[in-house]
């Protein structure tokens, strides 16, 4: 339960704390040597502190990428958004299968934490909105429901 709870936390910050990044004098020097180690080619780099994390929002290859690590100094997450045909073939074959109606986004978040890496994606149709997360072989799973006014 403590691992789903950190994976959710790491999740929820990586989707919330960029709004608000920005450089951080605080960054110690292990976590900058991670980064640059695991990194060395990114750029326009903003970092912020929360929670006992390091996040980093950088530019790699002409792509925003943000990444998560703890104090240690481990990469704890990485999401990036994709368009919608980078996903993997059985994840749009699942989706346009079992949500036949609906409408598919342009884009889609690719969230990479443990090594396992989850796609979330928010579908709709003229009643509801819904927040998928899907792995990588085409298991989808629905996050949340949301009714249209």
């Amino acid at each position: 339960m403590k691992k789903i709870a950190t994976m959710l936390t790491a999740a929820l910050m990586l989707f919330s704390i960029f709004a608000f990044a920005h450089e951080g004098d605080k960054v110690s020097a292990l976590v900058k040597a991670a980064f640059l180690k695991d990194f060395s080619s990114a750029s326009s780099v903003s970092w912020e502190q929360s929670k006992g994390y390091y996040f980093a929002t950088f530019t790699i290859n002409q792509l925003e990428v943000n990444a998560a690590y703890s104090e240690a100094g481990e990469l704890v997450a990485t999401s990036r958004t994709i368009e919608f045909d980078q996903l993997p073939l059985s994840v749009s074959i699942a989706l346009s299968k079992k949500y036949t109606g609906y409408i598919l986004p342009k884009t889609a978040m690719e969230l990479s934490y443990e090594g396992v890496t989850s796609y979330y994606v928010n579908i709709e149709n003229d009643r509801q909105v819904l927040k998928l997360k899907c792995s990588s072989g085409g298991d989808i799973q629905v996050d949340r429901k949301l009714k249209k006014r």
